[in-house]
């Protein structure tokens, strides 16, 4: 495939990111983030094609960017992931028999959506060998917004993937036991503007996800609205400079403005997002493949809000880390690109795909 052009159009902003793979190594030769015009994605819809696709042809001319063969990450409480056992077969009879009963699985009228899946493992069980599979359902109108504005852009689209599955293979080698140690798991806490993804991993395969409906956002309307800012931009940049939450007793005397934002933040957090995840962990551990999730990786804009990885880290006692520690990546604009690093997972995911 060569050289790929991965997209996201993100509820707060779009993302590109050129790139292509060599080995376990990933070189990105040019990347971009603009914001996503407000109010044109909607939980991963796209709800104003007109402004999204003159928002995402600008970046591209921005960045002078020609490539055309391109693939799509898609993300949104819409889409729906199942994990079920099958007796083994090959991957086309598969398709045939999910197909066939794919309406057993899915809570929805399937003629709205456009399945998939992916074989995650295959098992020696007592009755047999059996394959562990990942069902996806995906919404047809948000499958088509995305291919119609690749089309309109002139782009090859070479394939569409969830979020969830991008980040995975992205920190898949996170996930690895040594041999003769523990199996654990991993979650990649996805941070966006409408949405917070959970997706937990565990030797490169993908044992759970989860996407809740909130995101950080409702963190730049009260920066806004605290600080009288009403550029976008500017309340960007204020929040990853002095956005943060604190334990009550713990604010730093020097970081007024971070203490201010955390005495706001923090009890909408704990409602909204804590609780949330603590859920998505209780369910987690009741599955039968459920293994130890050993580190959180913050990913996302959110990630920014400093000391949101001790504070996560501190509420569900695991080890909770930034997810800009991967060392397989290489980019041509080194420093801007380690900094915006946290926002691009979910496209740099879509170039380990490259063959």
């Amino acid at each position: 495939m060569g050289q790929l052009l991965g997209i996201e159009i993100g509820n707060s902003n779009i993302k590109f990111v050129l790139g292509t793979k060599k080995g376990r190594i990933i070189h990105v030769q040019n990347y971009g983030i603009d914001p996503t015009p407000n109010n044109a994605v909607r939980d991963g819809f796209i709800v104003d094609m007109e402004a999204v696709y003159n928002a995402a042809f600008h970046l591209l001319k921005k960045k002078h960017i020609t490539e055309q063969n391109a693939a799509i990450t898609i993300q949104s409480t819409s889409i729906i992931t199942r994990d079920v056992v099958v007796p083994y077969m090959e991957e086309k009879e598969l398709r045939n028999v999910l197909e066939y009963q794919k309406e057993e699985y899915f809570p929805i009228d399937v003629s709205d959506y456009q399945t998939d899946f992916k074989i995650l493992e295959v098992l020696n069980t007592d009755e047999g060998k059996k394959l562990n599979v990942l069902l996806v359902a995906a919404p047809n109108n948000m499958i088509n917004g995305a291919m119609d504005l690749l089309r309109r852009l002139n782009l090859k689209v070479k394939f569409i993937d969830i979020a969830a599955n991008s980040v995975a293979n992205l920190y898949a080698h996170k996930s690895m036991s040594f041999q003769g140690e523990e199996p654990y798991s991993i979650m990649l806490l996805d941070i966006g503007g409408q949405t917070t993804t959970a997706t937990i991993v565990s030797d490169g395969k993908i044992l759970f996800t989860r996407t809740i409906l909130y995101g950080f956002d409702e963190l730049n309307n009260i920066i806004a609205k605290e600080f009288s800012e009403e550029s976008y931009e500017q309340v960007e940049i204020f929040k990853r400079r002095y956005g943060a939450i604190y334990d009550d007793d713990k604010a730093p005397d020097d970081d007024l403005y971070g203490s201010h934002i955390s005495h706001i933040i923090k009890p909408i957090i704990d409602t909204n997002l804590v609780q949330e995840i603590s859920r998505v962990l209780d369910f987690y551990y009741t599955r039968n493949n459920a293994r130890k999730v050993k580190t959180i990786y913050l990913i996302g804009g959110g990630a920014f809000l400093k000391n949101f990885d001790r504070y996560i880290g501190k509420a569900f006692g695991i080890n909770t880390v930034r997810g800009d520690i991967l060392d397989n990546i290489k980019a041509r604009d080194a420093v801007n690109f380690k900094n915006d690093f946290l926002y691009l997972s979910n496209v740099l995911g879509l170039i380990t795909r490259v063959q």
